[in-house]
């Protein structure tokens, strides 16, 4: 063999200063770069860029081409590429100028070895030359779907690849790119989730496709690690930074810190989201006699109704206050003159709000209008403002907040953290649960005398600018806008509500944050029936004031416990918590604005403890009746007509969650009634259960659409439904769903500075607001579904009944209406392949009644399913006795089938 006789050159470089102790770094640097075609020799990387682009331009795929950044190597994808060197593939320019505090300037070490390992150039790099080869190979061969037929993948993540023309060069690999992916899923023990992979394999035909589009001499590159990991810290950048500020919090070792995403920064951002803003200032709705959304309030510059035998007056709202207890409305009363002309009086008048009945909704026209005094005038500055001016306070923005506890442990026993949550109460039912609308405030450890309500006080100043108004940009409007956020209530459970009020707990002598209601253990404690149920002193948001003025809660309270008696403030459970700040807030009343939530309320405390009491008393040693229970709970798991199954074992009571109980209260009450009537150990129990179901069916829907004012009778005057609107709307579950995120957020970092970490991440998440609008524009379904999580959106689990995008299944029960006439009476169906076939309510027995189910029979008529609309779901699994059981227990199905089918009820 001949000697090769031609010595390479190498050179030392400097090599950057090693960064932990006893590590060595060096570089040799090849000083000579050959061309491929020609073999000729350079000095210089560039000079060989140059020689090939003037010298062998004609050639597509140039074997051995030097780019300046080897990451940036293209991938031949199809064989109709044009010429690589005709594309820039240079990287951003190391733009390291940073700017804030030196602690958000995060700089990985391992992003900087990285870096530096793409930093060294192509021929160096023998590694990337064996695939730059293999890859220049591919580039003419057939093309062939990465696709397996059994791939769980969605199709659509994959483009055609090339693969090599000798199959045994990757052999056992079908081809040169499923080996790359096989060895970057499990090459080592660096782990990564199927949803992860999905996003990775779209990203890289996203920006293959934008590579093939781009125009020959224009610049391709990508954006380097750092720039992706800090481009908050970066002077150059100019995309979007939601800021994190740092805040100290009291501690029981001196002041911590802590980090926070403030609300108002929260606002801006949906502000200029086009989208968003149309929805969290929407006017209010005041239809009467419903509860649809939370909008459904008076705001000032609304003509009103008046509840009057008298239709020619109306108000004009002028502003709201309160005197003695009472809230009034401010404003003027408008008389009709004639049909089409209204007088506006000069004097304000002032009415209790009880005496608005709803708003007039008929479109005001200048001319129609006139000031009255002593004679008809033109509009008075006043009333023309009122009615045509620019309001910016009409741009109300009620808000709700949660505070919460997690885990960064993944047995969620230690490492506990409080975090605060926000959502837009505004928002539409569906758009309110959705994880993109609940926004992240700020986690915090508990530890070192430091919890969740350190952050009150920060919290409670961001409040107090937006209870004045905050200047904000509106995309809506296309000018700055005062814009005005009350907070209107705060979710959360009992113990949490009890830390916020500054009581001592639910497990006290008086544990109710509303009234002053005794609970003792003792034997002598002994109350009637009629003491639980009967309303007692209320504990106002004076009482609370007064409490909150002495560091030792001291204060004496007049009239706590009995009409003409103080009493001090600690003995009524009263402490200091540090909470009072809350109590600065004009919009907030710890009495009324602390919604009672019916997770924790229901599911967790009353009927947790009813099916605990019947597995393990009532049925301790009846395992047969347990295990006849069991299968029809069994049974059940086959019906149509719930979209969740109870597949739990009824031994395991003690560790059922809130979602077990859902599904268990709705179907546990009928089986019951029809199946163990006269099972003498179940004749007490079965009872309560009943009425459990009607209550939770009653409580467990959106909206009422109609007739509220029965609705509210029948739910036993509940007073935060009538404030607040069906009880899912402040329902903490979704909050809590949000959890699981940020519990994996924690598992990703050092936990050295959970709060910086932590938030930061959610800020840097509220950035993509613009992407996911322009993504949502240009209907690119599957990139937001797979980079904005669609994929990971909170469950709802309520089965209330509602339809919004559930397909019509066969085999279902249901309540319909002919498409052709939609105020038609809706119908029960069941859907059998292409028909529906209709079923009748047999009358309504007393027995009917006070089981909480109705009877049903087929009547024999039936319509195409194509004719048809679908308006509630419904569940009727059991048939018995030749009837099939419309199961009331259902949530949503009581309220509905009674307002809309049973009137006589």
């Amino acid at each position: 063999m001949q000697k090769n006789t031609r010595q390479e050159t190498y050179k030392i470089v400097k090599a950057c200063p090693p960064k932990r102790q006893g590590e060595l770094n060096f570089s040799i640097n090849l000083g000579v770069f050959t061309c491929s075609e020609c073999e000729k020799e350079f000095e210089k990387p560039w000079l060989l860029k140059r020689h090939s682009k003037v010298h062998h331009i004609s050639n597509q795929m140039a074997t051995n081409t030097v780019l300046d950044e080897p990451e940036q190597a293209e991938l031949i994808v199809k064989n109709t590429i044009p010429d690589a060197n005709a594309f820039d593939y240079s990287s951003d320019e190391d733009d390291s100028s940073s700017i804030g505090d030196e602690e958000d300037n995060i700089v990985d070490e391992e992003n900087d070895i990285v870096n530096n390992f793409f930093d060294i150039e192509m021929n160096s790099n023998p590694v990337f030359n064996v695939f730059s080869d293999m890859f220049s190979s591919a580039a003419a061969a057939d093309e062939v779907s990465m696709t397996d037929d059994d791939s769980e993948i969605p199709e659509e993540v994959f483009e055609t690849i090339g693969t090599v023309n000798n199959p045994t060069s990757c052999y056992p690999f079908r081809d040169l790119q499923t080996m790359i992916l096989f060895t970057f899923i499990d090459g080592d023990n660096d782990m990564i989730s199927q949803q992860m992979l999905k996003k990775i394999l779209l990203a890289m035909n996203l920006i293959i496709k934008i590579q093939q589009e781009t125009p020959i001499g224009r610049t391709f590159k990508l954006p380097r690690l750092d720039a992706l990991l800090n481009y908050q810290a970066r002077k150059k950048s100019k995309i979007p930074i939601f800021p994190s500020q740092r805040i100290s919090v009291p501690g029981s070792n001196g002041n911590a810190f802590a980090h926070i995403n403030l609300l108002s920064n929260h606002l801006r951002f949906l502000m200029a989201n086009p989208k968003k803003s149309k929805l969290i200032s929407s006017m209010p709705n005041c239809t009467p006699n419903q509860s649809i959304c939370l909008e459904q309030d008076v705001w000032f510059g609304n003509i009103v109704y008046l509840k009057t035998n008298n239709c020619s007056i109306r108000f004009l709202i002028e502003s709201f206050h309160m005197a003695n207890k009472n809230i009034f409305a401010r404003g003027y009363l408008v008389r009709a003159i004639s049909i089409v002309c209204y007088g506006i009086e000069v004097a304000v008048t002032n009415l209790r709000v009880e005496q608005i009945s709803h708003v007039d909704t008929t479109p005001v026209e200048r001319d129609h209008y006139y000031s009255i005094s002593s004679s008809l005038t033109r509009l008075s500055p006043a009333h023309d403002f009122l009615l045509f001016g620019v309001h910016p306070m009409k741009k109300p923005m009620p808000l709700s907040v949660l505070p919460d506890d997690t885990s960064g442990n993944r047995s969620k026993q230690y490492n506990l953290l409080e975090s605060w949550l926000m959502r837009c109460a505004a928002l539409p039912f569906k758009d309110r649960n959705s994880i993109a609308n609940i926004q992240f405030l700020s986690t915090i450890p508990k530890k070192d005398g430091a919890n969740g309500m350190s952050l009150l006080p920060a919290i409670v100043d961001d409040f107090e600018k937006l209870e004045k108004g905050v200047k904000m940009f509106s995309v809506e409007d296309n000018e700055y806008v005062l814009v005005v956020a009350p907070i209107l209530w705060i979710e959360a459970d009992m113990p949490c509500h009890s830390e916020l009020c500054g009581l001592l707990g639910p497990a006290t002598t008086f544990p109710c944050i509303r009234c002053y209601i005794e609970l003792r253990r003792a034997k002598v404690f002994v109350k009637d029936l009629s003491y639980f149920c009967e309303c007692h002193e209320r504990r106002t948001q004076e009482h609370y004031v007064l409490a909150n003025s002495s560091p030792g809660r001291d204060t004496e309270i007049p009239n706590a416990l009995k009409i003409g008696m103080n009493t001090p403030a600690n003995k009524i459970s009263f402490r200091d918590r540090l909470t009072g700040r809350l109590l600065e807030l004009q919009s907030f009343d710890p009495e009324k604005d602390t919604p009672v939530e019916i997770l924790h309320t229901i599911l967790l405390d009353v009927a947790k403890y009813m099916v605990i009491d019947l597995v393990k008393v009532v049925l301790k040693n009846d395992t047969v009746t347990i295990a006849r229970l069991s299968e029809f709970l069994t049974d059940y798991t086959r019906s149509t007509g719930l979209s969740r199954k109870f597949t739990r074992n009824l031994r395991h009571s003690g560790s059922f969650l809130g979602r077990d109980f859902k599904v268990l209260l709705q179907i546990l009450p009928v089986i019951l009634i029809t199946e163990f009537t006269g099972n003498h150990e179940l004749d007490l129990v079965i009872p309560c259960f009943v009425e459990l179901g009607r209550l939770c069916s009653l409580v467990f829907v959106r909206q009422v659409t109609s007739d509220f004012d029965n609705y509210i009778i029948r739910v036993d005057n509940a007073e935060d439904i009538i404030r607040f609107g069906p009880a899912l709307n402040y329902e903490t579950e979704k909050g809590e769903q949000l959890n699981k995120h940020i519990h994996k957020h924690l598992f990703h970092m050092n936990c050295q500075t959970t709060s910086r970490d932590v938030c930061l991440k959610f800020a840097k998440q509220k950035s993509g607001t613009g992407i996911e609008r322009f993504i949502k524009d240009n209907n690119e379904f599957l990139f937001y579904y797979t980079f904005f999580g669609g994929s990971r959106e909170l469950k709802d689990n309520n089965d209330t009944g509602d339809i919004e995008d559930d397909a019509i299944k066969n085999n279902s029960f249901g309540t319909f209406v002919f498409k052709d006439n939609s105020i038609s009476h809706p119908r029960i169906g069941l859907v059998s392949g292409s028909v529906v076939k209709f079923l009748s309510i047999v009358p309504h027995t007393d027995n009917d009644r006070n089981n909480n189910y109705a009877k049903a029979v087929m009547t024999g008529e039936h319509s195409d399913v194509a004719n048809m609309n679908l308006v509630c779901k419904l569940d009727l699994h059991i048939f018995c006795n030749s009837f099939y059981i419309v199961n009331l227990s259902k949530f949503g199905s009581y309220w509905f089938i009674f307002n809309n089918i049973l009137f006589d009820e």
